[in-house]
């Protein structure tokens, strides 16, 4: 298919329509919390049955796209995680808004959305054959090398204390077990309970941890009379901005797209992980957690980059990398379409036209979110005693979105006053929320590889993708309590 035939399928004007509807939609939907891309989707994906392939896919990239960045934002006003990976986005949005920069960081947000957005598709466009083929090399071994990478971010979100980080990840892991057992049939920590024979549900635990608990906290305070926010500011990035975030954006972006290769990575995994690196080659660490622009582009880039990651496995080898991808798939065998390795032999006018449509779906996501950025950033300037009861309420509609249950309500509740005591005693929520992520990663497939071994634990080592992982993982743990060490010790020097 030639260039021009592309860019004449892409630019017409029903293929715009179709994609401006779907960031439209996704934008729209991803603000209300506990609506994940994955709902919007869902939702929509029977708009799209009498469509034509092409104008289905474009729209539903286009919802992609835009969820995925608009979960950021009421993370950045309200406190209030759109989606697992917006628990990141709060560690820097929320306090930003504070300070009154709401607009400053829902702008940033959505820069650092597209540029991730903008360099997956690139990515997948480009290298989409030997990424999956690599990541189809991954066995239960690898990905347990990845959890563990991925629990060395604990230092990144410890705040003033290691050893609390520590200890509010096992947490985290401890509840991460409740549930069915992944191999057998077999329940754990139910004590009877038939509604915690399906776990603790993700979502509703970390709307409970960050919005319910600093409802609790600021209604303690009783400040219900004052503002979140005194002014939302500047929203268009400067040129300052910008060159600061170029390093996080870019890391955050690569470690975006090589996460959402990984089938059952996300965007979750993905942000948790490029905080953390972002954070640890910072020259300015200290500042991450109390507002840092870089940590909050950082996770907000490589939540986007996960987009394009994860249409590699499902394009290339017809296996979805993430929740988002297996309802695409299902949208997908409704058109007839099969993907998989002959897609991109036979069906090279509906690819290559897809990948130009979601770098589109990217650029028109950023031109609306910026029209949209400040009176979406208002909602921060609404007084206390309005603003709590509806965050309140919308904790408690997303936490009830997703699955319908009563119960779901209640783990919110009850994850809603574990964190108030969590913030009060100063243990950091976020190191729970890395924990609920890897536990599950980290377990299934430790048990897996030993299963597949025999029970041989050299499995592990002997695999040179999972030894590299780990060796690394222990590297950068090793060098970043050093690290840590020597800034305290020479805060202690600058003190006497």
């Amino acid at each position: 298919m030639s260039l021009a035939e592309i860019l004449g399928a892409v630019f017409t004007p029903a293929s715009m329509l179709w994609i401006m509807i779907g960031v439209l939609a996704g934008l729209l939907v991803g603000v209300i919390p506990g609506l994940t891309a994955t709902v919007a989707i869902a939702l929509l994906v029977p708009l799209t049955f009498d469509l034509e392939p092409l104008h289905s896919l474009l729209m539903l990239t286009g919802i992609f796209s835009g969820s995925m960045y608009s979960n950021s934002i009421t993370s950045i006003t309200l406190r209030t995680p759109g989606n697992p990976a917006g628990a990141v986005t709060i560690l820097d949005g929320y306090p930003l808004a504070l300070r009154g920069e709401a607009g400053r960081a829902v702008g940033l947000a959505a820069w650092a959305s597209v540029v991730g957005g903008v360099l997956s598709v690139i990515a997948l466009t480009f290298l989409a054959p030997p990424l999956a083929s690599i990541a189809l090399e991954f066995s239960p071994a690898e990905y347990f090398a990845v959890g563990l990478l991925g629990l060395t971010t604990v230092i990144a979100v410890s705040g003033r204390s290691v050893p609390r980080a520590i200890v509010a990840t096992a947490f985290g892991l401890l509840v991460g077990t409740v549930g069915m057992d992944p191999l057998v049939t077999q329940s754990r920590f139910t004590f009877g309970q038939q509604e915690l024979t399906t776990g603790i549900p993700f979502l509703p635990a970390v709307i409970g941890l960050f919005a319910l608990a600093e409802v609790f906290r600021l209604a303690g305070e009783r400040k219900l009379g004052s503002r979140a926010v005194a002014t939302i500011g500047r929203v268009l990035p400067t040129r300052k901005d910008l060159k600061q975030t170029a390093r996080p954006i870019t890391l955050g972006s690569i470690i975006g797209i090589l996460v959402g290769i990984l089938p059952g990575g996300g965007g979750a995994m993905a942000s948790f992980l490029a905080y953390g690196e972002s954070k640890r080659y910072s020259k300015h660490p200290e500042e991450y957690g109390k507002g840092s622009i870089e940590g909050l582009t950082a996770a907000d880039s490589a939540n986007n980059g996960v987009t394009g990651g994860a249409m590699v496995p499902l394009l290339t080898l017809g296996i979805p990398g993430d929740a988002v991808t297996a309802v695409m798939l299902g949208a997908l065998m409704v058109q007839g379409i099969q993907p998989g390795p002959r897609l991109f032999e036979g069906g090279g006018d509906l690819v290559y036209p897809l990948f130009l449509g979601m770098l589109v779906a990217n650029i028109l996501m950023f031109v609306v979110a910026m029209a949209l950025a400040k009176p979406l950033a208002s909602i921060a300037m609404v007084p206390y005693s309005i603003l709590l009861p509806g965050i309140a309420m919308f904790s408690f509609v997303g936490s009830f979105a997703a699955t319908g249950r009563v119960y779901d309500l209640w783990v919110a509740l009850l994850f809603g006053f574990i964190g108030y005591l969590m913030n009060k005693f100063d243990y950091p929520i976020a190191a729970v929320a890395l924990g609920l992520i890897l536990g599950p990663i980290i377990e299934s497939n430790l048990r897996r590889g030993l299963v597949m071994s025999g029970g041989d634990w050299s499995i592990f080592v002997t695999r040179p993708i999972s030894l590299g992982l780990i060796l690394v993982a222990a590297a950068l743990l090793v060098f970043t309590i050093i690290q840590q060490r020597r800034r305290r010790a020479n805060a202690e020097f600058l003190v006497e």
